[in-house]
């Protein structure tokens, strides 16, 4: 009984770790055949997995959508598409979900 009660304990405490932490998982098919993945975290920021990398990217300002930009690596989703600059693997131009 005792050695069920710490697996149930661990699971509910992995999962309550992980609740709210990213959303749902964004797949991005692009011109060309590239594609990227996307989660947006609860501090306002993405997590995005592309060409066997992944990248965290805060968000920055944009005039329209949602952008979020490190320096090196940007993603702007914007009107039901999305672009991807500077990660490995792309390009990821004119993306769809």
């Amino acid at each position: 009984m005792r050695p069920l009660f710490a697996a149930a304990a661990l699971i509910w405490l992995s999962a309550c770790a992980t609740i709210g932490d990213v959303g749902p998982r964004m797949d991005w098919r692009c011109q060309g055949g590239a594609a990227f993945s996307v989660r947006i975290k609860t501090d306002d920021s993405a997590e995005v997995f592309a060409g066997g990398q992944v990248y965290r990217l805060p968000h920055v300002q944009a005039a329209s959508g949602a952008r979020y930009n490190n320096g090196a690596v940007d993603y702007w989703e914007r009107g039901g598409t999305a672009t991807l600059t500077g990660a490995r693997g792309g390009p990821y131009r004119n993306c769809r979900r």
